[in-house]
């Protein structure tokens, strides 16, 4: 006797395990989300790796060696943003009442505002006043500032970051290991071609897109650390590398240094004009970036839809948060990559490339 799991059945069944794996990956975030980026730095540097070892230099040497020099980045990161955005954190609450102030002020309603509240606050301590007698006992429990939530959550970004960094030391030492053990475990010589040509497209495209976007980002960090420096802002070069880590988040992290940009400039320049100059020169920072430099240099080599790129980034931030976004792209050309290769997710492959022709076939 025979079944199988064709129709509604079999849908049902994909369904439920695509929901567990879901399940699986939000539950277990912690441990996946720096397992996943150690692969991703590996892919990166690989290459290196490889290319160091034709020319003498032992494979755990080169590896320390890449850790170490991501150690001292992340230090240099740490050092460097560790004031201003411990400022900005604790300084958000009355940041957002300030820009709130100033923005009402130039629709000429603030002082109706403040009239109407001064009003409601009488009153409410006219009625406070009178039930102060019969009033019970009230427990307030102070909440904790944003500043203590960041400094509770530290050990635990603290505790990745060092997993992050062993573990892709172990596989860059470990050399060419698993493509042995791939290649091991294939049935026949084809196969074991196939995926290792599947293999060494992964690495190279995602290795390559990574490269390109870390110099475009670091170019866009300088630009736009000299540019907010010679308009007067404050701490240019915090908002420099802050351009830099947000830009490798697509869409959104442009938008999100806009709108930070404003905010410090309202509170810290003379007046509004300055404020939307600091957001303007940001923007347009940002655009001739994302419009031009990005696609000359990566758009070349690698097409993705950009549609999907949207929903990529929402569902990976909605899965893993903020590490979500960030690994989102170069999850999205890994598969692309595999959908190339296989024949069964090729009509995939062809909803996630963007428009143009394929750089395969020109």
């Amino acid at each position: 006797m025979t079944s199988s799991l064709g129709g509604p059945v079999g849908a049902a069944v994909v369904l439920l395990a695509v929901l567990a794996a879901l399940t699986a990956l939000s539950v277990a975030s912690v441990f996946v989300v720096p397992v996943i980026l150690s692969i991703l730095l590996a892919l990166v540097f690989s290459p290196p790796c490889r290319w160091l070892r034709r020319r003498g230099v032992p494979e755990p040497l080169s590896a320390a060696a890449i850790v170490l020099s991501l150690l001292v980045i992340v230090g240099f990161f740490a050092a460097a943003l560790a004031i201003p955005v411990a400022g900005w954190i604790e300084d958000a609450p009355r940041m957002a009442q300030e820009v709130e102030w100033k923005l009402r002020n130039l629709s000429g309603v603030a002082a109706a505002v403040v009239e109407a509240e001064e009003q409601i606050a009488n009153a409410a301590a006219v009625a406070a006043a009178t039930d102060q007698a019969n009033a019970p006992l009230e427990v307030v429990v102070e909440q904790r500032g944003p500043l203590t939530e960041v400094a509770l959550g530290a050990p635990l970004i603290v505790a990745q970051t060092v997993f992050v960094l062993i573990l892709t030391f172990f596989i860059l030492a470990s050399g060419s290991l698993f493509y042995e053990r791939l290649v091991a475990v294939m049935p026949n010589f084809a196969d074991k071609r196939r995926a290792i040509s599947i293999a060494y497209d992964v690495e190279r495209e995602v290795s390559r897109y990574l490269l390109h976007i870390t110099l475009i980002n670091a170019g866009l960090g300088v630009a736009v650390g000299l540019a907010l420096g010679a308009l007067g802002m404050p701490s240019p070069m915090a908002f420099g590398l802050l351009a830099f880590a947000m830009n490798f988040v697509p869409f959104v992290g442009a938008l999100v240094g806009v709108i930070l940009s404003f905010a410090v400039a309202l509170i810290n320049m003379p007046s509004l004009f300055d404020a939307v100059v600091v957001a303007g020169v940001y923007f347009l920072l940002t655009s001739i970036e994302g419009q031009v430099v990005t696609p000359w240099l990566v758009g070349r080599k690698l097409r993705l839809n950009t549609v999907v790129i949207l929903i990529a980034v929402a569902f990976w931030a909605w899965l893993w948060s903020i590490m979500g976004m960030i690994m989102a792209v170069p999850l999205l050309v890994t598969m692309s990559v595999l959908c190339k290769h296989i024949d069964a997710l090729k009509p995939v492959g062809e909803f996630l490339s963007g428009p143009g022709p394929d750089p395969e076939q020109s």
